[in-house]
């Protein structure tokens, strides 16, 4: 075999562990394309074609510690704040979010519990930081998304409600 097609070989292995690294490393997908917040929450509170109401959002802070866990942790923190007014809970649901399924996420703000009461007496549960946002519905494996936003509208928002105290 001719040594220019040992070179070339060798190139061509190299530039494709290259890009599997890459892709493994900073959890590139190809499949999964950038959604909004309003859009993903809607699908979690569908269930068998039949839309599940929230009755009320508890806001608590907290820490990330449980990022990759799928089981809902409650904060130690006494200080919670509910969101029983239908504006609250609507305006939450239709901040305009940009997130992405995927992605490397660094997290150095202030974490949010969030637990959504619903109609049909199951919770649904997000964790709220400026970078992603973690929603662990009922029964099911949780998903985490990157914010593609500089600034996470959701977070601001609960944010306020803190700083308010």
């Amino acid at each position: 075999m001719p040594k220019k097609y040992i070179i070339i070989g060798s190139t061509l292995a190299f530039i494709i562990i290259i890009l599997l690294v890459s892709i493994f490393y900073f959890k590139i997908s190809f499949t999964s394309l950038p959604t909004n917040l309003p859009i993903v929450l809607a699908d979690e509170l569908t269930s068998d074609g039949e839309r599940r109401h929230i009755n009320s959002i508890t806001i608590m802070k907290s820490d990330s510690s449980h990022m990759n866990s799928d089981e809902p942790v409650l904060p130690e923190s006494e200080e919670e704040i509910v969101l029983n007014q239908s504006n609250d809970i609507t305006r939450m649901l239709i901040e305009d979010v940009r997130i992405y399924n995927g992605g490397r996420i660094t997290n150095d703000s202030q974490e949010y519990t969030v637990e959504m009461s619903l109609s049909d007496d199951t919770h649904l549960y997000l964790y709220i930081t400026n970078e992603y946002i973690r929603i662990v519905p009922p029964d099911q494996n949780g998903k985490l998304y990157k914010v593609l936003d500089k600034e996470n509208a959701v977070y601001v928002y609960f944010h306020s409600f803190f700083e308010e105290k």
